[in-house]
Parts: C-alpha cells; structure tokens; sequence
C-alpha cells in the first residue's frame, strides 16, 4: 500500500513538468514604451505528503471482529485496498507515458497503451462504485471516486488530441492527471488514518 500513494508526489512534478514543456508562455518585454503583455503562467505544484504507511503486524492477529463498525471497516478496508493499488499503479504508468510526450513526442499518447488503461480504470471505478462504505469512510470514498473522474476526463482529452490533433486538448489533460493523482493521495492518507485511528490495522491487508 506504501507505494501506491507515495509515487504520487513524483508523479505530480511529472505532470506539471509536462505541463510546463507543452504549454508555458514567456512574458514578452515591453519596447519602445509599449504596455508589456502578461501572459498566464502554469499552476503551481501543490504539496501533497504521504501520510507513513503503517508495517504489517509482527504476528498473525486473532480473528477479525464479525460486527460492529470495527468489523465493516476492516470489511469496507479489504475490499478497497486491492483496487486502490490497481488504481495507483495506472496512474503511475500513465504518468509516464504523459513525461514522455514532452518535447512533441506525441505519438506516445496515441499508441494504445492510454486508452487500455482508460478501460481499465472505468472498471475500477465501478467497483468502487458498487462498495457501500461505512459511514466514516464515506469522505474516502468519495475522493477515489472523484480521483477516478478526473482520471477518466484526463483520458477523454487524450482521446480527442488524438482525433484531432489539436494541442489545446494536452493541458487540461495534464492538469487532470494531477488532480487525479493528488485527489488519490489524499484517499490514502485518509485511508490509513481510518484504519489507524479505529484500531483496525492488523487485519487490513498490505
């Protein structure tokens, strides 16, 4: 689980750094006491820290609790944990497929590979979708959701620049991806929060 929601810190420098190659402008010097033109600058990259995943537990723990909103956390912690990895992983490998379209290697984002995951992604957010959290995992839930949206939305960008080729469909892609990756960050720091704050660590699969 660590490393799922601790890449997203570099992936947010590559994104933002993609940005900056396929959209930054420079602000043009006024001559000859002309007005000087301000162009508009990239977003600044926000700070998301990872919040320390916790060890498993040295030795097997007792059965986990069967009622109780300790047990639906664990239960609600299991079934998320698997796709939240899944989740993690293809932002990761998007990310790097999007670093590699800089300098107008577009033909990257154009090779299968983005929509694939697209694909796969729409599959992991239905899942989500049919898990029905527990009430203090409701604001979690709610995040991978909009994590996933946001992810879908960067794709359908990449899907229309590769239809048509127009480059004004890159950037809101790229501020997509992060979103996404940001908003997934701050699911996972939620996450184990829960799960350390209700006790329930020892039985929440790593």
């Amino acid at each position: 689980m660590r490393k799922v929601f601790v890449f997203t810190i570099c992936l947010g420098a590559l994104l933002l750094g993609s940005l900056a190659c396929g959209g930054s402008v420079r602000s043009s010097q006024p001559e000859d006491g002309g007005i000087e033109e301000t162009q508009p600058q990239s977003a600044p990259q926000p700070t998301v820290t990872p919040f320390p995943t916790p060890p498993p537990p040295a030795i097997v723990p007792l059965a986990p609790p069967e009622e109780g909103s300790l047990a639906a956390i664990v239960r609600y912690a299991n079934l998320m944990q698997p796709l939240l990895t899944d989740a993690g992983a293809i932002l990761e490998r998007d990310g790097e497929i999007l670093k590699a379209s800089e300098e107008g290697n577009d033909a990257v984002l154009c090779d299968g590979r983005l929509a694939a995951d697209n694909v796969s992604m729409t599959g992991i957010i239905t899942d989500v979708r049919a898990i029905q959290p527990p009430q203090d995992a409701g604001v979690i839930h709610d995040l991978v959701l909009q994590s996933g949206d946001a992810w879908i939305e960067a794709l359908d960008n990449v899907e229309e620049f590769c239809t048509t080729g127009k480059q004004l469909y890159k950037i809101p892609a790229v501020l997509k991806f992060w979103e996404a990756a940001a908003t997934l960050q701050d699911a996972g720091n939620r996450f184990w929060i829960l799960i350390l704050a209700t006790g329930a660590e020892d039985w929440v699969q790593r």
